[in-house]
């Protein structure tokens, strides 16, 4: 539980949706998987790391489109810390806080293109290029090449099921921390049949609630993940306060 097969069975127990003449098999099919996908956005199912080199002169890497340094990119997973650079002294600097947009560069850093390339990433921003890609580019471009240079933490829209017993998002592998919400797929099928097919706008909407329930939960669920991190950090503030006020 739950498979693609699973899901179907899951949707059918509408009764309203039970007919394959009103909601046939390959109409189901095509709401699921767009419903794994939304889920996937609004619900951070799927969340991934990834690495890769810095490239020497380098201004950009692709995100998203041809030759894209990750797969299955939807967006930065900022809970995790979005991305971190590898210097290539081996230090981690995270990137959070190094985020501007690219016109925010051209306003207040002119010429920042042809700047001397650097180890020290001063700005970072998310861009398009000519092509369409989106793209993660730093300013000044890379120095040199570094291994594993940048990790990305962001969201995926995973693999797409296919056959009966594929899982959501990685099809051979349940993956069971995000079992109790997998449900929010067949609420998501339900509500958009009920919106197309039937023309039940009550039960849409019922399932259209339902559906964004699960996605906040499973979102929560996994913003929890890196909470911890948080908490201990806000721990260790609060007892440096303590003890500074003590020693008045």
């Amino acid at each position: 539980m739950p498979t693609f097969a699973n899901l179907r069975a899951r949707v059918r127990l509408d009764r309203a949706l039970k007919s394959t003449t009103l909601l046939s098999v390959v109409d189901l099919d095509i709401l699921l998987k767009e419903g794994a996908l939304q889920l996937a956005n609004d619900g951070d199912a799927f969340i991934r790391r990834a690495q890769w080199d810095a490239v020497a002169s380098a201004q950009t890497y692709v995100l998203s489109g041809a030759s894209a340094q990750v797969a299955n990119y939807l967006d930065l997973y900022w809970e995790a810390g979005g991305m971190v650079q590898l210097t290539n002294a081996g230090k981690t600097v995270p990137l959070q806080e190094k985020f501007r947009s690219e016109s925010w560069l051209d306003l207040h850093v002119p010429a920042w293109q042809d700047a001397a390339a650097s180890e020290t990433i001063t700005y970072c921003y998310l861009s398009f290029n000519s092509v369409g890609d989106l793209v993660f580019g730093v300013y000044p471009k890379s120095k040199t090449a570094v291994t594993n240079a940048f990790t990305l933490y962001y969201k995926s829209r995973g693999t797409e099921m296919s056959a009966d017993g594929d899982y959501p998002w990685v099809a051979a592998t349940l993956l069971t921390h995000t079992e109790p919400y997998q449900i929010g797929i067949a609420y998501y099928a339900q509500w958009k049949a009920h919106e197309t097919f039937t023309i039940n706008q009550a039960r849409a909407l019922y399932y259209k609630q339902a559906y964004l329930e699960q996605a906040l939960a499973l979102r929560e669920s996994q913003r929890k993940i890196f909470a911890a991190e948080l908490e201990g950090l806000m721990e260790d503030a609060m007892r440096v306060a303590s003890e500074s006020f003590g020693s008045l």
